[in-house]
């Protein structure tokens, strides 16, 4: 389950932010995750909820925006959001790169200062 240290991460970023900015509260952390991550949304949520109780983060809801796959095709130029795929679907070549649906990043942490 790297759910638990992924969610710990996040925290340990939020708690660093929290006090550089003097906060009372968070009051909302929003992360972006890309689906080839193979994070459980639920399973993120819960773990971090659970890690924020009794912290400056408690009660803060994790809002997880999903970030699609994203190809592009070296042959024709085609670029796609959806599905994994293994060729272009315009073209039908193999010669395809992924772009996005990798990424896990914090967008954005609410605070009450």
């Amino acid at each position: 389950m790297h759910e638990l240290g992924i969610a710990g991460e996040i925290l340990n970023v939020v708690h660093s932010e929290a006090a550089k900015h003097e906060a009372k509260k968070v009051t909302v952390v929003t992360v972006r995750v890309g689906v080839l991550r193979g994070i459980v949304p639920e399973n993120l949520r819960f773990l971090f909820e659970s890690l924020a109780r009794g912290t400056i983060a408690e009660g803060a809801p994790l809002v997880i925006e999903e970030e699609p796959v994203v190809i592009e095709c070296g042959a024709c130029g085609t670029t796609e959001a959806g599905a994994m795929t293994w060729e272009c679907p315009a073209c039908k070549s193999p010669d395809i790169f992924v772009k996005g649906g990798d990424s896990l990043r914090i967008v954005s942490i609410d605070l009450d200062t």
